[in-house]
């Protein structure tokens, strides 16, 4: 049985501590699927590690988790000083987890640019190293001017550099491509039939589907709220915003600008349960998506996926539905936005989604890709 430690090396919470973005939630799915066939052992910081179902915190033991030292607080503005320490802080956890632990494999399942320039500036570690990538490189970055080309030029060379470092990626996204390492897809969210097919249920036709659109995740500055919440006062269709905020000025900047609409825009700075959010995502007809095309149009968004498991349109830029290969409502600008944009028959996508279920996003099909790669021969002693 091989022995794999996950590894979430980032930490990111708020100043309450509380942990922020994606990373919890995946590390309990992944968990799930591989713990019953390998030896599963987990090195993160307490803010993540905390999150993890009781039943896991209680029998951590048996998870061999491991508390490594650092967390990343986020924060609506940082300084220049904070910033690196963060980035030094990552290189401690990533350097503690392949100094300390004993598995064959070691699994970074939510990565970002600085584990490559990690592994691009060590020597290859002893253990295999498998990796989860939400994007295939820096090419959008590399499409604007002056600095900001030439930095993505460089972070694009360090990227395809590390690659040799890696034994497998792990693509999140379908149309991704890898030049200097073997990869293989598969979706980083699932249609877990106990979590999403009571929330499909409760909505049984477009009908009982509320006629409102949502934003909900973490708020970062990453995303368009400002130009989103502009066009939705302009046509007038109900939009609820729901999440936790960085900056708190940007909250109140949003909520004088919804005051324009006359009570169909709300904007709820908060943390949402699964139910709060699940509940929300699934009762209304659309979910809008306010990523740069730039940048989302090369990453995966699991909003959108979540969006599919409970026939949820999507709402954001068509380059990012194409490069998510998902059907929804797309624009090329915000500016297109409209009434008759979101006054559409939506048999098409629910038709669409459900093929995309039994297909894509089974858990079957994902759970065996998983079982595959960390019980395969390439990874045996």
């Amino acid at each position: 049985m091989n022995k794999v430690c996950m590894v979430e090396y980032q930490g990111r919470c708020d100043a309450e501590g509380k942990a922020v973005g994606h990373a919890p939630k995946v590390l309990q799915e992944y968990l799930q699927m591989i713990r019953n066939d390998c030896e599963v052992s987990v090195f993160a910081p307490k803010v993540i590690l905390k999150e993890l179902p009781r039943e896991d915190r209680k029998n951590a033991g048996s998870l061999q988790a491991k508390v490594l030292p650092c967390h990343i607080v986020m924060k609506g503005k940082t300084p220049f000083l904070e910033k690196i320490t963060n980035k030094l802080h990552m290189f401690t956890n990533i350097r503690n987890a392949i100094k300390h632990t004993d598995a064959d494999i070691l699994w970074f399942f939510n990565v970002e640019y600085y584990l490559m320039l990690y592994l691009f500036l060590h020597k290859k570690p002893k253990q295999k190293i498998v990796c989860t990538l939400f994007l295939d490189g820096y090419h959008a970055d590399a499409q604007a001017g002056g600095k900001t080309r030439l930095v993505a030029g460089v972070k694009q060379w360090v990227f395809k550099q590390a690659q040799n470092r890696i034994d497998l990626i792990i693509s999140t996204g379908k149309q991704f491509t890898f030049q200097n390492c073997r990869w293989e897809y598969i979706p980083d969210y699932y249609d877990k039939k106990g979590l999403y097919e009571p929330y499909r249920r409760r909505i049984s036709s477009d009908t009982e589907k509320e006629e409102r659109a949502v934003c909900l995740g973490t708020m970062g500055n990453g995303k368009q709220l400002e130009e989103m919440v502009k066009a939705f006062v302009r046509i007038g269709y109900p939009l609820t915003v729901a999440g936790r905020f960085y900056d708190q000025e940007r909250v109140k900047a949003l909520q004088n600008i919804a005051e324009q609409a006359n009570g169909k825009i709300e904007i709820l700075d908060r943390y949402l349960s699964q139910e709060e959010y699940l509940s929300l995502l699934a009762k209304v007809k659309y979910t809008v998506l306010p990523y740069s095309p730039l940048n989302y149009a090369t990453q995966t968004s699991g909003v959108m996926q979540e969006a599919v498991f409970v026939d949820t349109v999507p709402v954001t830029y068509r380059a990012i539905l194409e490069g998510n290969d998902i059907l929804g409502v797309g624009f090329e600008s915000w500016e297109e936005l409209s009434p008759d944009l979101l006054a559409q028959d939506l048999t098409k996508y629910r038709t669409e989604y459900q093929r995309l279920r039994e297909t894509v996003f089974s858990e079957a099909s994902v759970q065996n890709k998983y079982i595959a790669i960390f019980t395969g021969d390439s990874f045996r002693n």
